[in-house]
């Protein structure tokens, strides 16, 4: 039938004018509720719809008000605009999914286990969640938080992109990286004294310092979600540097740009993720050449320490041994987390406690999507059951009470799966970008890994979900570029 012949049959005005209907009447109750999260959404819907036509486009603006701008946004009180950000990337699993599935040779690229493993939690989850549906809110909510950037991982991941695209997300990335700094200082020196100073709030006052993730007066920054950012930029650019694609003297710079906002702000987590960083991007060279690559691994350590002394000494006015005790008494001993009852480990054994096998159904699948979530007037029906516990402190335990021990295997075995796909194109591609790009996303995997026992970030706060996408997305692409490299050699090779 011709697409004329279409747009002027009976059914399709009826189904259009019903749809024009249902919309008009759907978005006109949202503005009378004068909601701005329901608005936001409704608004980045409208927005989103005519992206579609455009993913490139929608890829930028998610990149650019996603990572670059909800500190400015939260200064400026509309903050809520990043809920339209949410939607655009929400509305990008439409290409991605006819892409993924997409039976055209032209559109049908080789993708990885690890995006067919994201894919398959995604639907686990929201089936999982629907057999034992609490409510539709809970659930739409859950969704939104759990999967609001895997839109953007699979556009990135099935959309036939150009090396030069990447390129240019990935200088965008960086510049973004950079702008750290400058927001840090702002926030250090002079937001920092709106929260009472470091002489009276600690390491609580410079909790505000989150460079351009988000500054929050009344608490709660994404200040971890910075550093997580910062190091993997580092972690790129020290490896584009080990295979010779970066000078020497431009590392240098663009690393001192970068790490220079982990001394402006109290994020302990510093003292764990730098040498662990230190130790993927140099092991195995230190044991090839040792005397060029230990110094480095020595001033990385030395570095960690005279932050470990600036958080301790200087922000938190206290000991080594004085801070040690309190790291264990809040993470690992009974005492609770801030205003949490539980810490990072109670809220483990706190789950524990409370699931067994006399109920496998929770035991193995969990609660549902967004029934452990505990902020606002849309808080879980779990986390209403247990008041002010915390008990989506962490990644871990979080998907262990709305998925369950299937749902937390699940996420793991998607990490994994990339671990093992990321490490085979280090070791063995001839491409001097994807293996230096390769052992950076390794870096990134070791930090969403350690991150598990840290916060529920990973789950639950947009910017390091986009963070999280970007790096599986273009992991993806870098499996794709080494399998189409090959596949002409491999044809070549049948031929002889």
């Amino acid at each position: 039938m011709q697409l004329s012949n279409v747009a002027n049959s009976l059914w399709f005005k009826l189904v259009l004018f019903g749809t024009a209907s249902f919309l008009a009447v759907l978005f006109g109750m949202i503005a009378i509720t004068n909601n701005p999260i329901f608005i936001g959404l409704a608004v980045g819907m409208i927005l989103g719809l005519f992206l579609l036509a455009s993913p490139k486009i929608a890829i930028w603006i998610v990149l650019v008000l996603g990572l670059g701008a909800p500190a400015l946004l939260d200064m400026t009180g509309l903050s809520r605009m990043l809920w339209a950000v949410s939607m655009l990337s929400l509305l990008l699993w439409v290409p991605g999914v006819i892409n993924l599935f997409s039976l055209n040779p032209q559109y049908k690229k080789p993708t990885p286990v690890f995006i067919w493993l994201a894919v398959l939690f995604a639907i686990f989850a929201v089936i999982s969640t629907v057999l034992q549906l609490h409510s539709f809110g809970e659930l739409f909510g859950g969704f939104k938080r759990y999967f609001q950037a895997f839109g953007l991982m699979l556009a990135l991941t099935t959309i036939p992109w150009a090396r030069v695209d990447f390129n240019r997300w990935l200088k965008l990335l960086l510049a973004i990286a950079l702008l750290q700094l400058p927001f840090a200082l702002f926030e250090r020196f002079v937001l920092v004294k709106f929260r009472g100073g470091i002489e009276l709030g600690g390491g609580q006052a410079t909790d505000v310092v989150a460079g351009t993730m988000g500054a929050n007066l009344q608490g709660g920054s994404p200040n971890a979600i910075m550093v997580f950012f910062v190091l993997l930029a580092f972690a790129f650019v020290v490896a584009r540097w080990k295979e010779k694609l970066i000078p020497t003297a431009k590392m240098l710079l663009i690393s001192l740009v970068l790490l220079a906002p982990l001394a402006l702000g109290e994020t302990k987590i510093v003292v764990v993720l730098l040498p662990l960083i230190s130790l993927i991007l140099f092991a195995k060279d230190i044991r090839r050449e040792p005397s060029k690559f230990l110094p480095i691994f020595s001033v990385l350590i030395l570095l960690t320490l005279a932050l470990a002394y600036i958080y301790v000494y200087m922000m938190l006015d206290s000991t080594f041994t004085e801070a040690f005790v309190g790291t264990l008494q809040y993470n690992i001993h009974e005492m609770g987390y801030g205003n949490l009852l539980l810490n990072r480990t109670t809220v483990m054994t706190f789950w524990a406690g409370l699931h067994d096998w006399y109920d496998p159904l929770t035991f193995l699948f969990g609660h549902g999507l967004g029934s452990s979530y505990g902020a606002g007037f849309d808080a879980g029906h779990m986390a209403r059951l247990y008041p002010k516990y915390g008990i989506n402190l962490t990644t871990i335990s979080t998907l262990l009470w709305d998925l369950g021990v299937v749902g937390l295997v699940f996420y793991i075995s998607i990490l994994a799966a990339a671990w093992v796909q990321l490490s085979k194109l280090a070791a063995t591609s001839l491409n001097p970008i994807i293996r230096a790009d390769s052992l950076a996303i390794k870096v990134g995997l070791a930090l969403m890994f350690t991150f598990l026992m840290y916060s529920d970030s990973q789950v639950n706060l947009m910017v390091h979900e986009i963070i999280i996408a970007c790096m599986l997305g273009y992991g993806a692409f870098l499996y794709r570029e080494q399998v189409e490299t090959n596949a002409p050699r491999a044809t070549e090779l049948s031929r002889i």
